[in-house]
């Protein structure tokens, strides 16, 4: 496509063009089109200009700021582990690619869709997912007790503790089904299921829908 940033000119757009349009016709993303898959792609793009003009991949630290700033996802915690989950990319074999330290243009097209997908199981699924810091499929009191410490904050030790021990006890009571001690996976969603608004119980992982609704609009993504 001939020049879909007007901020770069014709060589920056001609580079574009090479090294990421085969890239994103192979893309099965069905979600978006085309002209919307090239957008994500451009502001892909941006950032790893950013970072030099021999440079292949955005940077983690970069993919960090845009979840911070663009989908308000300001938990330290939480968007440690969206990154971490988001930037996976096992069939990326470059010798240049770090997974610790880049993320690929397929992470990043991945992102959009999990964002922008309605479905309540691929949303649990990578929830789940964020929360699960061990990646061992289940979540156990330890697990839980670091997110909920962000959930009360105050100078009263002693109430804090106590504040902290009830919501913990709480949440096991609800979604520890079989009462063995861990959360697993199934557990989760059967509750989820059942009740919806409980998807993110552990903290915000999903931008709310008018911050959604921007990023559409800065990306030119035409979702109904």
């Amino acid at each position: 496509m001939k020049d879909l940033d007007l901020t770069l000119d014709y060589m920056e757009n001609a580079r574009f063009n090479y090294v990421y349009g085969a890239a994103v016709a192979r893309m099965e993303e069905p979600m978006f089109t085309t002209v919307e898959k090239l957008c994500i792609s451009m502001i892909y793009h941006k950032f790893v200009l950013r970072n030099g003009p021999r440079t292949r991949y955005m940077t983690v630290a970069q993919l960090s700021g845009f979840i911070r700033m663009m989908f308000k996802i300001t938990d330290p915690l939480i968007n440690q582990r969206i990154v971490k989950v988001v930037s996976q990319d096992e069939s990326c074999v470059h010798p240049k690619f770090h997974p610790d330290r880049h993320c690929t243009l397929k992470s990043f097209m991945k992102m959009f869709t999990i964002y922008f997908s309605n479905d309540l199981e691929k949303r649990m699924q990578f929830v789940f997912s964020v929360y699960d810091e061990e990646e061992v499929g289940y979540l156990n009191r330890e697990c839980v007790m670091r997110y909920i410490e962000t959930f009360f904050m105050g100078d009263d030790e002693d109430e804090l503790f106590e504040m902290r021990a009830d919501m913990l006890e709480l949440l096991f009571q609800k979604f520890d089904l079989d009462k063995d001690l861990v959360i697993t996976f199934d557990e989760y969603c059967e509750v989820v299921r059942k009740q919806p608004e409980l998807l993110e119980f552990l903290g915000t992982i999903y931008p709310s829908q008018y911050d959604l609704d921007v990023v559409g609009l800065c990306c030119n993504l035409q979702l109904g």
